[in-house]
């Protein structure tokens, strides 16, 4: 199997129906659309995607689902989970449906130790010979991915690189140095062009679900040396525009102004208001 190469991303969304059951149909569109957009891949069940909110069994369908349906677009499994048993189960199933990665947050529920955290990673590299890709998303879990964790998992001939979705310049400049033994991509926007001059691949983004076109000409000047300051300064007005409104909800109303039809979160998350919809369209509008 072929590396993931440096590129953009998408932290796929997962449709949902008013219901509350996954949209299949929707799903694959939503993989066409990336895919006609340039992006390199997908991650599914993913944060954007509501992985905690997916039981076991929903996020193994939905990697079937989108490996089987791909086109050219290479699929990453999500696996955020508290649970070692049921992140190895992820892991072979996703090996099994033919996903070509896995993002793997940390445990987010106990305050984990050091010792305890690379135990989890530990277990889950020597189980699978997928490429493995650390996420780092501390806000969420409350569990940072150190350098000295990443130094103590990079034996692993299979551990490939890191998301960090932190938010955080320094946090990023933590991770640029394990360059080129790792893929560096990061999941904060505005970030895409100081990590692809730090030698960075990318991005892996929430954000591309509505604006791929966006990211991908930036990632596409920067690699042929043209100027792309102003391309980033048109993600950075679109992230700004959507960020004012709550995750991954902004997204799935944001994807009607594109045509899509509107898909619905799961509780604990709720959808936008009317009077929210109307103010995301008003500020979403002008960068369409």
């Amino acid at each position: 199997m072929e590396p993931l190469s440096d590129g953009i991303y998408t932290a796929l969304l997962t449709p949902f129906t008013e219901e509350g059951a996954i949209d299949e149909a929707l799903f694959v569109r939503l993989l066409a659309f990336q895919e006609a957009a340039g992006v390199r891949g997908v991650v599914v069940a993913g944060t954007t995607g509501e992985g905690p909110s997916l039981s076991v069994s929903e996020r193994v369908a939905l990697y079937e689902l989108a490996s089987r349906t791909r086109g050219q677009l290479r699929i990453i499994a999500g696996i955020l989970t508290c649970s070692l048993p049921d992140a190895l189960s992820l892991a072979r199933s996703a090996a099994d449906v033919g996903c070509d990665a896995l993002m793997v947050a940390p445990p987010f529920y106990y305050r984990a130790t050091r010792e305890g955290l690379i135990a989890f990673y530990r277990a889950l590299l020597d189980a699978t010979a997928l490429p493995v890709i650390l996420y780092n998303i501390p806000q969420l879990t409350r569990q940072p991915i150190t350098a000295e964790l990443v130094d103590a998992l990079l034996s692993f001939p299979n551990l490939l690189g890191i998301k960090d979705s932190s938010g955080a310049p320094e946090s990023l400049a933590t991770y640029l140095p394990f360059v080129p033994r790792l893929k560096v991509w990061v999941g904060e926007e505005k970030l895409l062009l100081r990590c692809l001059q730090g030698g960075g691949a990318g991005s892996i983004s929430g954000l591309a679900n509505v604006f791929p076109e966006r990211l991908v000409a930036t990632f596409r000047a920067f690699c042929e040396g043209r100027e792309a300051d102003g391309l980033q300064q048109l993600i950075d007005k679109a992230a700004d525009a959507l960020d004012a409104f709550p995750a991954p909800t902004n997204f799935k109303y944001a994807l009607t102004l594109r045509g899509l039809p509107l898909s619905h979160v799961r509780p604990p998350l709720h959808d936008l208001s009317e009077l929210e919809q109307r103010d995301l369209q008003k500020a979403v509008q002008p960068h369409l």
